[in-house]
């Protein structure tokens, strides 16, 4: 479980994403208890496509060796952990039980999130969040702080952000990945149109 420093805050680049997320505020007893509650995820299908991604990304560089030498064996191995891959995401869709309405725009980082709701959160309210990213479906748990929140004129709603407090490492990870993969898929596509 991670709990980073402010320089280490400002390491973590942003981007704008759509992602699922779901939010609970929850007590002062409950958010003490997230490590403990993050440690023991090894039983949750909502955090099951977050760990076989994990492993994935452990998994490649064996597989990429296999490959050189045993190209059919390799596509095998392909094949039996894409039926894996889709069989987690399967759990995690019906565990969130999917609706698209928590389907979001949000301005994202490894140690925090933006995003725009009708929700009335106050600063330093304890909040788990349920995010999913997308287009990989990796569901990851997360308790954070409200940070602040601001009402905006145009539609009366209000700007949130929350600072990540309570993560697993490995999880923190998958999002810089995920962060990475979307900022080059941008440029990659900026660059096409020019």
């Amino acid at each position: 479980m991670i709990k980073a420093n402010e320089n280490e805050r400002r390491e973590y680049f942003r981007i704008d994403d759509e992602v699922y997320l779901d939010l609970e505020v929850v007590s002062e007893e409950e958010y003490s208890h997230a490590a403990e509650t993050l440690a023991n995820l090894h039983d949750s299908s909502f955090s099951l496509s977050a760990d076989f991604a994990t492993l994935n990304n452990n998994i490649h560089p064996v597989l990429n060796n296999i490959r050189q030498s045993y190209p059919e064996i390799a596509e095998y191995l392909e094949f039996i952990n894409k039926k894996i891959d889709n069989l987690s995401q399967l759990m995690l869709i019906e565990e969130t039980s999917f609706d698209e309405n928590k389907l979001i725009n949000a301005n994202i980082s490894a140690s925090g999130i933006m995003f725009s709701t009708d929700l009335k959160l106050k600063t330093q309210q304890g909040i788990k969040l349920e995010l999913v990213l997308f287009p990989e479906k990796i569901g990851i748990l997360i308790y954070g702080k409200v940070i602040n929140t601001q009402t905006e004129s145009d539609n009366n709603r209000n700007m949130v952000s929350i600072e990540f407090e309570h993560m697993r490492p490995e999880d923190q990870e998958l999002m810089i990945k995920h962060n990475l993969n979307r900022q080059m898929a941008e440029l990659r596509e900026k660059n096409d149109n020019n």
